[in-house]
């Protein structure tokens, strides 16, 4: 018999998106699939939508608004089958994708990645991609091979269009971290600290909508840099404290910061507090960082040098580093690099 997968769709105010979505799900050649549908308390015609759909391997779910991350974490709950694959309510799924990510299976594997398409939603059309290997890579993830690619070459952090062997979740006790904005980026250290075995495919996968206005990631606000902040807090409490021996772990805290302080280069709105959290964090979020790592030797200096960087009050921070024309942390990284070899 065939591998069942799970298919967790949180729903939230998505009247205008999840019936193309669902028939995106419906209409998979792989069969043998379990769609669990979560509607998250909407406001709007969502749960009606659903429950259009007859389809006998849909389960509908309806609860009171709790957020994305303890949504997912009731369909990990409600999952029954042999891998766990999440769909947001307004992206789609070509009609291969679940076949495409099942074929790349060898028995091994922990986590199956496929390729991210960015979609405009109301010109039905892709834009361009989400970072991803150009070509199929497999990798043996035992020394945070997964977590240095993403730091050192960028990939995507997103939870969908990732295939996770649901044994590999419920053992590890893996589960959303509540109430925060970017758990994304959480759930992507967390799975992949763990994983021992991921594939990358080059197939496209997954469409991404990018033209939805009320997505989260279209918001700057406290929120989203408190999230960020909950993140580099978890990783440092509950890794790098707790795995001495893992050094990954303060380099990627270091990588965490420049998207924060990248973040905060670009947005006026913050408020007072939020900032002075974002200072207090940075100087108590402060490993000490060990040579012993498969970096090049100016990666190892640059990760310092970011980390260096947010020990600076925020004022400094804008004052050194935020203007014209040498505005951004890399280029003047490259100028100190620059002036330590001439003078």
């Amino acid at each position: 018999m065939s591998l069942l997968v799970s298919i967790i769709v949180p729903c939230y105010n998505a009247s205008h998106y999840i019936a193309d979505v669902l028939i995106s799900i419906q209409n998979q050649t792989y069969k043998n699939i379990q769609c669990i549908l979560i509607n998250d308390g909407s406001t709007d015609n969502t749960l009606n939508i659903i429950k259009t759909f007859s389809d006998e391997r849909f389960q509908i779910y309806d609860q009171e608004n709790k957020g994305l991350s303890d949504t997912r974490n009731l369909g990990i709950e409600k999952s029954k089958g042999d891998f766990i694959f999440f769909c947001d309510s307004d992206d789609l799924l070509p009609p291969k994708a679940i076949e495409t990510l099942i074929s790349a299976y060898t028995g091994k594997e922990d986590i199956i990645i496929g390729r991210t398409a960015t979609y405009a939603w109301d010109k039905k059309e892709n834009i361009s991609f989400l970072p991803h290997p150009g070509k199929q890579q497999i990798i043996s993830n035992n020394h945070s091979e997964v977590l240095l690619k993403n730091i050192t070459e960028g990939l995507s952090p997103i939870a969908q269009n990732k295939l996770y062997k649901r044994s590999f979740i419920t053992e590890n006790n893996l589960k959303f971290f509540s109430g925060i904005y970017h758990e994304d980026e959480l759930w992507f250290f967390e799975t992949m600290f763990r994983a021992r075995n991921v594939v990358f495919i080059p197939e496209t996968t997954y469409l991404y909508t990018i033209d939805n206005a009320q997505s989260i990631t279209k918001k700057k606000s406290d929120k989203n840099l408190l999230g960020y902040l909950s993140v580099i807090k978890t990783i440092y409490h509950s890794y790098y404290l707790k795995y001495p021996d893992r050094n990954i772990n303060a380099y990627y805290i270091a990588y965490l910061k420049k998207i924060i302080i990248g973040n905060f280069k670009y947005d006026s709105n913050y408020s007072k507090e939020a900032v002075l959290e974002m200072e207090k964090t940075f100087k108590e979020v402060n490993p000490a960082f060990s040579d012993r790592i498969n970096l090049k030797n100016i990666d190892k200096t640059y990760f310092k040098y970011l980390n260096s960087i947010s020990l600076k009050s925020s004022d400094a921070i804008k004052k050194e580093y935020f203007n014209r024309p040498v505005n951004s942390l890399r280029k003047h990284f490259k100028i100190i690099l620059f002036r330590l070899f001439n003078s």
